[in-house]
C-alpha cells in the first residue's frame, strides 16, 4: 500500500523564545523534524510532505535538504487557521489512493514500528488514530467513546466539558486515514469553534456519523507521544534520548561509567569492550572499535578510533582517524583530516590539523602540527611548531622517518625533515634538513655583564 506522510511544521514555537521554528529545535543533536523524517524512512513512503509557515521557509528547507536525500515536498500553510487547514493545504498533492499519514513537527519520538501500525490498520479501511492514557492530559484532546467503547469523536482541551476533561486517554495527533478518504473529510471541516480555527480532529466525528471504524493504536512506549513545545519540555526529550542511546549501548556491551552522563548527538557505533568515561558528547557519525576507552569530558565528531586506542580527558577530535593502539590526550585537540597511524601519540596541549602522523611516531606534549606529514617512529618535542600559514596561503611540512624534533623547534614551511635527521632544540628551521644529520640554528649565547633589572618607579 503507498503511503503520503504529512508533517505538520508550521508551528511558531513561541513558548520556545527563540528565533527557530518549533519543528527545528534540536533534540540529540538533531532537529525534531529531522527524527520525524528519520522514522519514516522504514516504512517507505512514496510522498513526504513538510507544511510549513512563509516566516520559516528558508531555515526548514535549507535543514531539511541538507540532510536528505529524499524526495520532499514543501507546502506554506500561509496563515495559521489550525491542524485542519494545514493538511487542507497539502490535499492538492496527495496521491488520492494513498494511505495519508499525518505527523506533528513537535511530537518527535514516534517509532517506525507505531507508524506501521497505524498504516496498516487504515490499509483495512479504518480511520487510525495514535491515543496513549497519561496522568496529567491537561493540553491533549480527550478520546470520546460511546457505551460500545468505540472511538466517536475528539474534543480538543479548550473545547472539553468538565467531564470531558477528566478523561485520561488522549489524542496524540498522529492519525492514518484510509485511501480515498483524507481529501474529502477534509473538505467537510468548518471553524465553528472557540478558536477559530479547522480542526483536523473532526475528521474523527466526520468518519463515525458515516459509519467507518475509529481504530485507536497505542505505543509500546509512552515517549512516543510526547509532545515538545517548552524549552523544559526540550530538557526532558533530551534526557530521554540520552537514556534510549545509554541503553542501547549497555545492550551492545559497552561500559559507561555513568549513563546518565553520555551525550549522543548522532550515530555512535561501538565494538566489543569499549569503556566511555563520563560526560563525554560524541556528534555525527563516531565509529570506536573493540577495547577502546573514552576519558571524561571529551567531544568526539565525526571520527573513527581503532582497537584498543586511548583517548585521554579533555580531549576534542573532529573529523579525525586515529589508528589502533593510539594515546591521545589529556588535552588534546585533533582538527578536520588528522590521522594518526598505528601506536602513535598525541600528548596533552596538542593540536594537530590536516596532517598524518605516522606508525609509532610521537607528539607528546605542547605543539601544534598542521597541514604535515610526520613518517613513522619520529618524535616531535615540546613546544615545536610547524609554521605553514604565510598571510596568504598554507604550506607543507614532511618530517621523515625516525626523525627527532627538539623542543622548541619552529619549522616553516614549505620545508622538510629528512629522514633520520635531528633537529637541535630551540632551532628555527626554513631549509632542508638532510638525512642522518644534527641540523640546528640558534642565536650565540651572550650573557651582559652590566644588566641590572630595572626597578619599578
Amino acid at each position: 500500500m503507498k503511503v503520503s506522510v504529512v508533517i505538520l511544521a508550521a508551528g511558531e514555537g513561541s513558548r520556545m523564545k527563540s528565533s527557530l521554528p518549533k519543528s527545528l529545535q534540536p533534540i540529540a543533536g538533531k532537529a525534531m523534524l529531522q527524527h520525524l523524517i528519520d522514522a519514516t524512512i522504514p516504512i517507505n513512503p512514496n510522498q513526504t510532505i513538510i507544511i510549513y509557515s512563509p516566516e520559516h521557509q528558508q531555515q526548514i528547507e535549507n535543514t531539511v535538504m541538507f540532510n536528505n536525500n529524499k524526495e520532499l515536498l514543501f507546502i506554506q500553510q500561509e496563515h495559521p487557521n489550525g491542524t485542519g487547514h494545514a493538511v487542507q493545504c497539502a490535499t492538492p498533492e496527495i496521491h488520492t489512493d494513498n494511505i495519508v499519514l499525518v505527523l506533528l513537527g513537535d511530537v518527535p519520538f514516534v517509532s517506525p514500528k507505531t507508524l506501521q501500525k497505524l498504516i496498516n490498520s487504515a490499509s483495512n479501511q479504518h480511520l487510525t488514530l495514535l491515543t496513549a492514557s497519561i496522568d496529567n492530559p491537561a493540553g491533549y484532546g480527550r478520546i470520546i467513546r460511546n457505551k460500545n467503547n468505540e472511538i466517536t469523536n475528539i474534543i480538543e482541551h479548550e473545547e472539553c466539558s468538565e467531564e470531558q476533561a477528566a478523561i485520561v486517554e488522549i489524542n496524540s495527533g498522529i492519525m492514518a486515514f484510509p485511501p480515498n478518504k483524507a481529501q474529502p473529510w477534509l473538505a467537510r471541516l468548518n471553524a465553528k469553534n472557540k478558536k477559530g480555527e479547522y480542526y483536523l480532529t473532526d475528521t474523527i466525528r466526520i468518519a463515525s456519523e458515516e459509519g467507518v471504524i475509529i481504530k485507536a493504536i497505542q505505543p509500546d512506549f509512552i515517549e512516543e507521544v510526547l509532545g515538545v513545545n517548552t524549552k523544559k519540555q526540550q530538557a526532558e526529550a533530551e534526557k530521554i534520548k540520552r537514556k534510549q542511546a545509554a541503553d542501547k549501548l549497555m545492550n551492545a556491551g559497552v561500559t559507561l561509567a555513568d549513563p546518565e552522563r553520555i551525550d549522543v548527538r548522532g550515530e555512535l557505533i561501538c565494538g566489543t569492550d569499549v569503556f566511555i568515561d563520563v560526560n563525554v558528547v560524541f556528534q555525527g557519525r563516531v565509529e570506536v572499535l573493540n577495547g577502546a576507552t573514552i576519558g571524561p569530558h571529551s567531544v568526539i565528531t565525526n571520527t573513527k578510533i581503532g582497537n584498543n586506542t586511548q583517548i585521554l580527558s579533555h580531549c576534542n577530535l573532529e573529523e579525525a582517524t586515529i589508528g589502533d593502539n593510539c594515546v591521545v590526550g589529556p588535552f588534546a585537540r585533533l582538527r578536520p583530516g588528522s590521522e594518526l597511524m598505528q601506536s602513535s601519540k598525541a600528548g596533552n596541549f596538542v593540536e594537530i590539523k590536516k596532517s598524518t602522523i605516522g606508525q609509532g611516531s610521537k607528539v607528546n606534549h605542547l605543539s601544534y602540527v598542521g597541514d604535515a606529514t610526520v613518517g613513522s617512529h619520529a618524535n616531535i618535542g615540546a613546544g615545536t611548531i610547524t609554521c605553514n600559514y604565510d598571510g596568504a596561503n598554507k604550506h607543507q611540512t614532511i618530517i621523515g622517518d625516525n626523525a627527532f624534533i627538539g623542543s622548541g623547534v619552529e619549522l616553516v614551511a614549505p620545508v622538510e625533515v629528512k629522514e633520520g635527521a635531528t633537529i637541535g632544540a630551540g632551532s628555527t628551521i626554513s631549509k632542508e634538513a638532510p638525512k642522518n644529520k644534527l641540523t640546528l640554528e640558534r642565536a650565540k649565547q651572550k650573557t651582559i655583564e652590566a644588566w641590572k633589572r630595572p626597578k619599578k618607579k
